[in-house]
């Protein structure tokens, strides 16, 4: 089989017209050249992608591939219709982002692509290791966010039916079947929120540099980490007794505390912060002097009644 050089983005419209909006068309196929150009980035494929004229029978775009190397643009060509006809699970609530963020995860995706690169280059692959290599490259959060911008662009779109991808070689002929999402599942694509399961750190010092001392939604600043935060007091017990000036501030004033940093994904994948929140205070400090907080030793007492229980279970 000749290798692949083209890429073909075949949208079936409910009619029988051969019309696209400009606008959407610009919007998807600006989602797709992002999430082709950190795939090569991922596989390490050094790429350039050309606009080629579209044909009727519905509306059909093509992107021309162009590198050095046409073995490796045979490997992306491979793999980016699976990637982007192929639902990604990603579940926030669990360590799959931390896990993916692992040397050992990112040793184990290199395998992946370069045993793929390998059996290509042998003249055949096997779906495990193409199924493998496609897994792994989808689950970088750009990709997932970039695949769920376009199908949502899709969704608005009430004219497209479906949408077809194929991967074609230098005289325009398909290398593989055409893979097909119908609209009936656009939405499973779609990212339900941007939010990403919060960290926490149970053991986190902040240096006060400016406490709020009034009534009111305001924002206390620290440092934390050598880093200048804002956040939400939200331990009402301490924020009382500090308006009743029961726990006084001077400068080199510490808490101890939970520190919770709210995350989630911005429109290009990338993980923003969105803000931090003190739900416990352990204790204050100033110089030599500490004063422990009696919701800060229940929490304590509460996390270690948690963890001998984990242990006992994990027994």
């Amino acid at each position: 089989m000749e290798g692949s050089n083209r890429l073909e983005l075949h949208y079936y419209f409910d009619d029988d017209s051969h019309q696209i909006d400009a606008l959407f068309r610009n919007k998807c196929e600006s989602e797709l050249l992002a999430l082709l150009i950190e795939a090569a980035k991922i596989l390490n494929i050094d790429a350039q992608f050309i606009t080629e004229a579209h044909q009727e029978g519905g509306f059909r775009d093509f992107w021309k591939f162009v590198g050095d190397n046409s073995a490796q643009i045979n490997v992306l060509l491979v793999l980016i219709p699976i990637i982007i006809t192929t639902v990604q699970l990603f579940d926030r609530s669990d360590k799959d982002l931390e896990k993916e963020l692992t040397r050992l995860n990112i040793e184990e995706k290199k395998l992946s692509i370069e045993k793929l690169k390998q059996e290509l280059q042998d003249g055949e692959h096997s779906k495990e290791t193409l199924k493998d290599a496609a897994n792994s490259v989808s689950s970088n959060l750009k990709i997932i966010k970039r695949k769920s911008n376009f199908y949502a662009h899709l969704e608005k779109h009430q004219k497209v039916k479906r949408i077809g991808v194929i991967p074609l070689d230098s005289n325009w002929h398909p290398t593989a079947d055409e893979i097909s999402v119908n609209r009936i599942d656009f939405r499973k694509f779609i990212l339900a929120s941007n939010k990403l399961k919060s960290n926490k750190d149970d053991n986190a010092v902040i240096e006060i540099v400016s406490p709020v001392l009034k009534e009111g939604s305001y924002k206390w600043k620290g440092i934390y980490n050598e880093l200048p935060i804002s956040f939400d007091m939200q331990d009402s017990e301490f924020k009382d007794a500090v308006l009743l000036e029961k726990i006084p501030f001077q400068n080199g004033s510490f808490i101890k505390c939970v520190l919770i940093t709210h995350r989630e994904i911005d429109e290009i994948g990338d993980i923003k912060i969105t803000g931090y929140s003190v739900p416990v205070v352990i204790e204050k400090t100033d110089g030599d002097v500490s004063y422990r907080t009696i919701q800060g030793k229940k929490y304590r007492h509460t996390q270690k009644l948690k963890e001998s229980q984990t242990d006992l279970y994990e027994e």
